[in-house]
């Protein structure tokens, strides 16, 4: 059976067609079956920009970044959808990007950033998107640069992760990075919103997840695989959560 164009453009991960005989969520690609599909889920565009006369099925949006596709699918009861999911470009040759958790002398070393979709600050550990032929250890180096400005000492990989299956198609490096002590000069990128830096002991780091002061999964997952890896206590979130939180911790 010949691919549909629009999966041949995917990164081969995603091009995976999967069975709903065997429990999968099946990728249809006869072109009847998914014109069928597709007139049966217009209505759920009802109000997108992409109008009742637009594409529905394939990839609906393209930027520099991501690919924003809609898929005829076929689920494991016989019944059939077409779910939006949205795919990393750099996933052609590696990750999608990276976590890193860093660390200088007793205290983990977070940033302040205000994040457009939740409309809100949060406290983060630094992250990124891996540049197309750049390894994931080197952007880990490149986005530490970048948003702390501290020289990088070390970096270990502690885990991979897929930070939301139900809609990105995102796979993630998570990184201990080792510190240096300074001087300090970091290189935000313009199109980024940075407060000031945190610096938290491993304490206060889960006392501030405890609280709700840290939300941000990606900085909760990297605290978990550091804590497996032995790269910090197994501190107790009941007993974290019993004390009171210090406020941002230090902020630099």
């Amino acid at each position: 059976m010949a691919k549909s164009s629009y999966l041949e453009r995917l990164p081969r991960i995603a091009q995976k067609r999967g069975s709903a005989a065997k429990g999968q969520i099946e990728l249809v690609t006869k072109k009847k079956d998914v014109r069928q599909i597709d007139h049966e889920t217009a209505a759920e565009l009802k109000g997108s920009a992409l109008g009742k006369n637009g594409k529905r099925i394939g990839i609906l949006l393209e930027d520099e970044v991501h690919l924003f596709v809609r898929d005829a699918v076929k689920f494991p009861s016989g019944a059939t959808g077409a779910p939006i999911r949205i795919i990393g470009k750099t996933q052609f040759d590696g990750v999608s990007g990276v976590v890193s958790l860093a660390h200088c002398e007793g205290s983990i070393y977070l940033r302040r950033i205000f994040r457009h979709p939740v409309r809100s600050w949060q406290i983060e550990a630094v992250r990124g998107k891996r540049e197309t032929g750049m390894t994931s250890r080197a952007t880990a180096r490149k986005e530490v640069k970048e948003e702390l400005g501290y020289p990088v000492r070390g970096v270990t990989k502690i885990g991979t992760i897929c930070p939301e299956t139900a809609l990105t198609a995102s796979i993630l490096d998570i990184y201990w990075v080792e510190l240096g002590p300074g001087p300090r000069k970091d290189e935000p990128e313009p199109q980024e919103a940075f407060g000031p830096i945190i610096k938290l002991t491993p304490q206060e780091l889960i006392e501030h997840i405890a609280s709700g002061e840290i939300r941000d999964s990606y900085t909760i997952t990297a605290t978990l695989l550091a804590q497996i890896a032995g790269f910090l206590p197994p501190v107790s979130l009941a007993e974290a959560s019993t004390q009171e939180p210090d406020g941002a911790g230090e902020e630099q």
